[in-house]
């Protein structure tokens, strides 16, 4: 993302006046991270929480879109990250329009929310769609994730490389459904079975 870019959304932010916010922003520790081309998963962990992620930091440097998985639902969160190189004195928040497109298929659009928050120095995008298990679908087929964002003042455009976001998405996802799953003791009597 480009200079300009960053202040647009700096300025649109600065405008949405002190809204709070949920905690997007929260220092997470990063563990078991594993690289797989473009992308990345990790997990994120902070006290006894866990929040398992598949990531591209790789293709817009300070700018990460990120796929997360967080226990018990598992279901897909949607989320861009923009360095603003400034440290946010209060929350902010403001509605915009964004849509998600892998190549050429049709688009996912849908609200989105951008977020700065206080004593963070990154920007939030979370993404919301109506079909988010076909748009990970496409995001482990595809060559190219394409994100719109319109906040009412000038639309911008981000692009991501899709190699080992397959991969990424995968892992992250089977590490929060192994969190939720029960543990059974690896060898039991035949009679545990009846």
């Amino acid at each position: 993302m480009n200079g300009r870019r960053r202040a647009t959304l700096a300025l649109t932010l600065g405008l949405a006046g002190g809204l709070a916010t949920p905690a997007m922003a929260l220092m997470y520790n990063q563990q078991d991270v594993e690289a797989a081309g473009h992308w990345q998963s990790m997990t994120l962990k902070l006290g006894e929480e866990r929040t398992y992620r598949a990531s591209n930091g790789y293709d817009m440097p300070g700018t990460a879109f990120s796929v997360d998985f967080a226990p018990p639902e598992c279901r897909p969160h949607l989320e861009l990250r923009v360095e603003m190189g400034e440290i946010a004195s209060r929350d902010e928040t403001l509605s915009a329009d964004g849509a998600l497109r892998v190549d050429r298929a049709t688009p996912h659009g849908g609200p989105a929310t951008l977020a700065k928050e206080r004593g963070d120095s990154g920007a939030y995008v979370s993404f919301t769609t109506a079909a988010p298990y076909r748009l990970l679908h496409e995001l482990h087929v595809g060559d190219t994730l394409r994100v719109q964002i319109d906040d009412g003042v000038e639309p911008w455009y981000l692009t991501f490389q899709l190699p080992g976001a397959a991969i990424a998405l995968d892992r992250a996802a089977r590490q929060c459904q192994e969190a939720i799953a029960p543990q059974e003791p690896a060898e039991q009597a035949p009679s545990a079975y009846f």
